[in-house]
């Protein structure tokens, strides 16, 4: 196998902005000078990428879009909003009302897509935050159920993955484009796994030409997810661990807490016919602590010993980096990138 099909290092999503960007985003946004702050922001964020010796790029760290729900929201009729709610990462969005039969107003994410592959032919993941996400962080005055109300929003995602696959198309061909379902409640309610599952699913179900995954940070336990490996119609998940793990060295089961539960994702795995890959965070993005490529490295060593096959892992953050400065969030990915080769060396 390749060097360059096992342990790809990916980013995850978003990046820290440029002050010249993040100062004055919410004026400017949706006047012209805003497409071109953007744009520069992106290949800024991409040379950065590049010089890390990241394998796959994200989007560039999604210099087009502040967060995550609302920016989707905004563009999609029926959502009121009544006043702003804290996020999981001590951001502030407005939270939206269902009040009406749910549809886009506009792609939200034709602008970045289209600008980033004109810009550049490196491997990308275009993150889409995920219908059961959408879903909880909304309040529901529609639809019957929160399993009517998630089906909503995966029907209108599955939209727009079709509309930014057309544009995909006609600047990569037949190349697979991935897609990153952004999950990040999808384990808060362990009673509405069959919900989770069936909305992520049913926002990529019948569409050709994709690579698949799920992303889900700080979950209390995996297991959850990983009980419904046989079910979720994904190529892979990306899922944080160094957040849970220790700041020194070693390997084993003592030394990499945050690993542990690696164990148990590959016994299900095993019994796939199609087995997924799992995106493993190898760096904390809450903390300006730079971890050493040595241990980095052993977070790659611990993994391995679970997941024997190297082309079924793959390396990033355990999150976006944008609650990190630029210049940390350089580092953390360059030590994740000399640690990889380290591996690879060792292989």
């Amino acid at each position: 196998m390749s060097d360059k099909n096992i342990l790809i290092t990916q980013e995850i999503g978003s990046f820290r902005k440029p002050e010249y960007l993040s100062r004055i985003f919410h004026s400017i946004e949706g006047k012209p000078e805003f497409s071109e702050l953007a744009g520069k922001a992106a290949l800024e964020t991409l040379k950065i990428f590049h010089e890390s010796g990241l394998m796959n790029s994200g989007i560039a760290g999604e210099m087009f879009r502040w967060e995550m729900y609302e920016y989707l929201a905004r563009r999609i009729r029926n959502i009121e909003f009544h006043g702003k709610v804290r996020s999981f990462d001590n951001r502030y969005y407005n939270k939206g009302s269902v009040a009406g039969e749910i549809s886009l107003t506009s792609s939200p994410h034709s602008e970045e897509l289209e600008f980033i592959l004109k810009q550049t032919k490196v491997p990308l993941k275009i993150p889409v935050t995920g219908p059961y996400t959408m879903a909880d962080w909304s309040f529901n005055d529609h639809y019957g159920s929160r399993l009517q109300l998630a089906d909503a929003f995966a029907d209108l995602i599955r939209g727009e993955i079709e509309t930014i696959q057309r544009i995909w198309k006609k600047y990569r061909g037949d190349e697979v484009m991935q897609i990153q379902i952004d999950e990040p409640a999808a384990t808060t309610h362990p009673s509405e796994m069959d919900i989770v599952i069936e909305s992520v699913n049913r926002s990529v179900r019948g569409i050709k030409g994709l690579e698949t995954s799920i992303h889900v940070c700080y979950s209390k336990d995996y297991r959850m997810l990983y009980d419904r490996l046989p079910e979720l119609e994904l190529n892979g998940l990306n899922l944080e661990y160094s957040n849970r793990d220790f700041l020194t060295p070693g390997t084993g089961p003592s030394a990499r807490p945050g690993f542990n539960d690696i164990g148990y994702f590959s016994e299900i795995n095993s019994t796939l016919s199609k087995p997924k890959f799992l995106g493993i965070g190898v760096t904390d993005v809450h903390i300006d602590t730079i971890e050493s490529v040595d241990l980095i490295a052993d977070r790659i060593r611990e993994s391995l010993r679970y997941v024997e096959d190297p082309g079924l892992i793959r390396l990033n953050p355990d999150c976006g980096l944008r609650t990190r400065s630029r210049e940390i969030g350089y580092e953390k990915l360059r030590n994740m990138s000399l640690a990889r080769d380290k591996i690879i060396s060792e292989l």
